[in-house]
């Protein structure tokens, strides 16, 4: 009698756990706002506000209301940089490079759903002496075009803005794709971005 209660209790902590995990994860992706324009979609922090940006290729950018140095802005990558994530990321790399305020922190190269991903993040030490922090996320979506989330934040405040980037990377989707698949893939990025920033 003693191996049927556990039986029984097995997959009844099975269930609980994937239960609790599957509101955390909702908790996540349903939470703050949505910006929903030229073919893409995402959810921002509620303390943050859309924002004009002047950045090449840019689609969209969001900023924290109280810190307007504190923003994502999300860029389709022209076409000039390459075709492909390695190669657009590679020369977009050898520009930073060339400056003398650019501090390289870490590069992975991974995979979501088959397709490529490279999360780079990097310092930049700006003219006013302060020091900005940067994380790209290089993607290529669905229709074949190459996107960067790029976050970016003043060095102190890296830490406790993480959970805005984790919230804007992790609900990027483009408008038209179907939500079936977007869970997935929501998923699985943010298991190699979690991975990314433990190394």
């Amino acid at each position: 009698m003693k191996l049927n209660k556990t039986w029984v209790l097995v997959p009844l902590l099975i269930i609980l756990v994937v239960s609790l995990s599957g509101c955390i994860t909702d908790g996540l992706i349903k939470s703050g706002e949505t910006f929903e324009a030229n073919g893409i979609t995402f959810q921002y922090p509620e303390s943050w506000q859309v924002v004009n940006s002047v950045a090449e290729g840019s689609v969209a950018a969001v900023a924290s209301k109280e810190n307007s140095q504190i923003s994502t802005v999300i860029q389709q990558v022209p076409s000039e940089l390459g075709t492909d994530i390695q190669s657009a990321c590679s020369n977009n790399n050898k520009n930073l490079v060339q400056s003398p305020n650019y501090i390289n922190l870490q590069e992975v190269k991974t995979s979501v759903n088959g397709q490529p991903v490279i999360l780079h993040r990097y310092i930049v030490n700006e003219a006013d002496g302060s020091q900005k922090e940067h994380v790209a996320t290089w993607i290529q979506m669905s229709d074949g075009k190459l996107y960067v989330v790029l976050f970016n934040t003043p060095l102190e405040s890296y830490e406790q803005e993480r959970s805005s980037y984790d919230l804007i990377v992790g609900t990027f989707a483009l408008k038209g794709d179907s939500n079936g698949n977007g869970s997935s893939l929501q998923a699985q990025l943010m298991e190699r971005i979690n991975a990314f920033f433990s190394i």
